[in-house]
């Protein structure tokens, strides 16, 4: 079914059924009528892609990810949020995989990919992997989150780790931990430096000493948390307080506790970082520093809109964490 068909059944001409379906206000509302009256009969449905093509404009953001797999909740929530700032705004959105596990380039593979889909934009949100853009000849708009250099070129939007890790530390040291470890993901990512370094410096600020030898340095996976934390609780003097970096992790330490017979919030305490709603459900409930993919996803976003639509005036998009305390710290253990 195309237009010039439902012309024929509407008894007017394919051009007023075209207006009609753009929504021009000046068409007979008689015509509007009875063209929709077939459209509706037939079930028509227009191709809005090749209509957007037509006109230079696909209406079309792509978002770039580095985990939809391992069970990580938090990129499928960037998805969710990043996907509804768009449709508000009227947009579409093309999501690719980085899958660096099997290929380094990926991400830059996904963007000339959706550069040759005719997207109008690009947000990367693979924290520690754009890099990889650096000599990649994209010609649309590009915004990444998190990085700590900026690329010629590419918006950045940043994330400050430094409160939240600032408070986490300081309610710690105001229960009396001094021996404050962290499980860190792999530090050849930026992501993960960002956070080994804001946790170092909150540690500074609060004056606690920081010992390189309570850094275990893991996959951030729940199995990668579990493996962690078992080498933290194999050290000759284990820490009192572990921090990780992120909540997935945090849950798989948790594992490992149970298995020795530990409660974090009884016999250490246990902070994670992202605020996942499943924080609220694990026994005890997680303190964590929250990093809100529903903010973040939003800030990137009207990122990502401001290059599109070249505005003049750029907003310095910024995100801080916070400190979210429940019930999985406690004073040290005598």
């Amino acid at each position: 079914m195309n237009i010039r068909e439902i012309a024929r059944r509407a008894r007017v001409s394919h051009s007023t059924v075209s207006r009609v379906i753009n929504q021009v206000q000046t068409v007979d509302p008689r015509l509007v009528r009875r063209v929709q009256a077939v459209i509706d009969q037939v079930g028509y449905r227009p191709n809005f892609q090749a209509r957007a093509l037509a006109r230079g404009r696909s209406h079309t953001f792509g978002l770039i990810v580095s985990e939809l797999s391992g069970g990580n909740p938090f990129f499928s929530e960037v998805i969710l949020y990043f996907e509804r700032a768009a449709v508000e705004q009227g947009y579409e959105v093309l999501v690719s995989f980085a899958d660096i596990e099997t290929r380094p380039d990926h991400v830059a593979v996904c963007a000339a990919r959706m550069q040759e889909r005719q997207v109008e934009g690009i947000a990367v949100m693979t924290f520690g992997m754009e890099e990889q853009l650096a000599d990649c000849q994209i010609q649309v708009p590009m915004v990444y989150a998190g990085a700590d250099h900026d690329l010629p070129g590419v918006r950045n939007v940043r994330i400050n780790y430094l409160p939240g890790f600032r408070d986490a530390i300081k309610h710690l040291v105001e229960f009396g931990h001094q021996r404050i470890g962290y499980l860190s993901g792999k530090l050849s990512w930026s992501s993960m430096r960002m956070r080994y370094e804001s946790l170092r410096r909150a540690m500074k600020i609060a004056g606690v000493h920081f010992d390189k030898n309570l850094v275990a340095e893991c996959d951030h996976t729940w199995d990668g948390g579990a493996q962690g934390m078992s080498v933290l609780l194999n050290l000759p003097k284990p820490p009192t307080a572990v921090l990780c970096c992120n909540d997935v992790a945090a849950v798989g330490a948790l594992k490992t506790l149970a298995g020795r017979g530990l409660h974090a919030g009884k016999d250490i305490a246990l902070i994670g970082l992202d605020d996942l709603p499943l924080c609220r459900f694990t026994q005890p409930a997680l303190t964590t520093i929250q990093f809100s993919p529903h903010e973040l996803a939003g800030l990137v976003f009207s990122a990502l809109l401001e290059q599109v639509q070249g505005t003049a005036q750029k907003t310095n998009y910024e995100y801080k964490t916070r400190f979210i305390l429940r019930e999985s710290t406690c004073a040290p253990r005598a």
